[in-house]
């Protein structure tokens, strides 16, 4: 399976020739988060509109710029995947939105026993060849939860819940400056930076090979 990552979209509607092509030759594309730009449901309706129309297989969760109707629009549009399992092509997806605090009181932030206890709604199947986790916020203390200045400022109950797990793969977004990828044990974490001039391509082959582009 092909997966193309986006992230932190924040309301891009108009995508070039290049990007429309990658994501229609995707089998799945996974969306980690800031759909908009402190939008709500019309805003988010658009960008869903502009992927949907080029590639119907998605899955996405809302960022902590997204505000409530983001989370009815990928309800209405049956992609969404916060505190969910999925199982596509022997492969389980479990999605968890929003962010851990910040100073900045954006509108979908929960506390780390809530991210905890949104994380309880993880599930498992010996029948899945690959485990798959898409978080907007970054595990703490990995390449991709730091600032510019070198603060880490990811999710400590995801980094636990991720060392306790091991899942193959966390796609996450948030920190647009740290963009790359990291291991936590065998996990591979991947933030494939802000779209569209950023994306990651995932194939889901027994390495899970990928790309930043």
């Amino acid at each position: 399976m092909k997966i193309m990552a986006l992230t932190d979209i924040h309301g891009r509607v108009n995508y070039p020739e290049t990007i429309i092509s990658q994501l229609r030759g995707a089998d799945l594309v996974l969306i980690a988060g800031d759909i908009t730009n402190f939008g709500d449901r019309e805003d988010a309706d658009a960008v869903i509109r502009s992927l949907t129309a080029v590639n119907c297989r998605i899955l996405g969760i809302p960022g902590n710029c997204d505000r409530s109707g983001v989370t009815t629009a990928l309800q209405a549009a049956s992609i969404d995947l916060h505190a969910k399992c999925r199982i596509i092509d022997n492969t389980l997806f479990f999605g968890i939105g929003g962010c851990n605090k910040t100073p900045f009181h954006t509108p979908l932030e929960y506390s780390e026993d809530e991210i905890a206890a949104i994380l309880q709604s993880f599930c498992t199947s010996s029948e899945t060849k690959h485990t798959i986790i898409i978080s907007h916020s970054p595990p703490h203390r990995t390449k991709l939860d730091r600032m510019f200045l070198g603060v880490h400022v990811g999710s400590k109950s995801l980094r636990t819940f991720i060392e306790e797990k091991q899942p193959d793969l966390v796609l996450c977004g948030h920190i647009h400056e740290a963009r790359g990828f990291d291991r936590i044990g065998r996990t591979l974490i991947i933030n494939p930076g802000v779209f569209p001039r950023h994306y990651a391509l995932i194939n889901s082959n027994d390495n899970l090979d990928f790309e930043l582009r």
